[in-house]
């Protein structure tokens, strides 16, 4: 499997000579692996604890890439970036912990809608605890994300969904997670950070995985066998476009997360989202566009004024 990891960008690296077409290659197909990852864990979820769910998902994840990482000895996994790693896992374990009971009560079409404040959260913590100086004109952005968040919410109405707000409150966590991925993508290779990213989610998972253990059935294992399969592969395509794009050029991408959203509740559940989801996405996606905008006007600023100098 090394082998074949390894080849594959080369081969598409041939095929799509851009590398930000093949970067947003790597995205869109990385979506649709974790919607479908995300339908199935929404389905396991109505019969198995969340957390549970969670850890199987990532046990199976592990036996499907170990046996072939580790066929030739610990070196192909050797890393010099284990605080990053460790890091990373804590971030990662609270926020899928989060998320995983979140989509036991949402569609998956809100859950993607929310998911992509994101890079608002980023920008709050930048300005917050890193102190970078945010104009106003992002500050603005902010405020409209947060008012497409409330669309979605309502938080107005007596049908406010406790699920919504911990999908809500998963989303800082797993964008440091993404954003730790990003740094630790520029020293190793995909295949590096996908094992410890596993590794490390058997691990921290397992405590919470336990403490309301319910044996799956057959079929269900089966279930966790695809989940775990369709999580790995999407991790790997996603930590392959993080290599040759910036994280905000490969967020954009990620809003058709909410489109392959729709069709698997459309497809698995028979249900969809309200239009005010939709209608908050909407709002959402332009206010995080426009950061993403800034952030790169700002980086391509900064990059002509070391130049200059």
């Amino acid at each position: 499997m090394t082998s074949a990891v390894d080849r594959l960008p080369d081969l598409l690296e041939r095929l799509v000579p851009s590398r930000t077409a093949r970067a947003f290659s790597f995205a869109i197909l990385a979506g649709i692996f974790f919607q479908a990852l995300n339908a199935v864990a929404r389905h396991l979820t109505q019969e198995l604890p969340p957390l549970e769910v969670s850890w199987g998902r990532w046990i199976t994840g592990w036996l499907f890439i170990a046996p072939f990482l580790l066929r030739g000895g610990f070196a192909p996994v050797r890393t010099s970036q284990m605080p990053r790693h460790l890091l990373r896992g804590v971030f990662h374990t609270a926020g899928y912990g989060l998320w995983y009971w979140a989509i036991v009560g949402i569609p998956l079409a809100q859950a993607a809608a929310l998911g992509f404040t994101g890079p608002i959260f980023v920008t709050l913590g930048a300005a917050l605890f890193l102190g970078e100086r945010v104009r106003w004109q992002r500050w603005l952005a902010v405020l409209l994300g947060f008012a497409g968040v409330l669309l979605i919410v309502q938080p107005w109405t007596a049908a406010l969904n406790s699920y919504a707000l911990l999908m809500l409150a998963c989303v800082p966590l797993t964008a440091s997670s993404n954003l730790v991925a990003k740094v630790i993508s520029a020293h190793e290779k995909p295949e590096v950070i996908v094992f410890w990213q596993s590794t490390l989610a058997v691990v921290f998972f397992a405590p919470l995985g336990l403490w309301d253990f319910r044996m799956p059935s057959l079929e269900q294992f089966g279930w966790l066998a695809v989940a775990g399969i369709t999580g790995t592969m999407g991790y790997f395509l996603m930590t392959w476009a993080f290599r040759i794009a910036d994280i905000s050029s490969v967020q954009t991408v990620g809003f058709l997360g909410i489109v392959w959203a729709t069709l698997f509740d459309l497809a698995v559940f028979g249900q969809t989202a309200d239009l005010w989801t939709f209608i908050g996405a909407g709002v959402i996606v332009a206010a995080t566009s426009y950061i993403a905008h800034r952030e790169s006007v700002a980086t391509r600023t900064g990059a002509g004024r070391a130049g200059a100098v």
